[in-house]
């Protein structure tokens, strides 16, 4: 579903970026988090990016509004 792979998307940089700030990771895992944020996509590009989910239009569509910010599914 569009609105999973949106909150998905937007798990996985707040996860890379708590690795980032750890001091527990090892300093490769912290500088590969830092590395991959530098292209990963910012919060106002996912939220941009999901509200021009037109499943009529574009069947395509790879991410979709999000219902909830709770996790899909429960």
């Amino acid at each position: 579903m569009p609105y999973e792979r949106t909150w998905a998307l937007r798990c996985a940089g707040e996860f890379l970026r708590e690795v980032r700030r750890s001091d527990e990771c090892p300093e490769e895992f912290r500088r590969q988090a830092h590395v991959i944020l530098r292209h990963y996509p910012e919060d106002w590009d996912i939220t941009s990016q999901s509200q021009r989910y037109d499943p009529q239009s574009s069947p395509f569509c790879w991410l979709g509004p999000e219902e909830s910010r709770d996790e899909p599914g429960s």
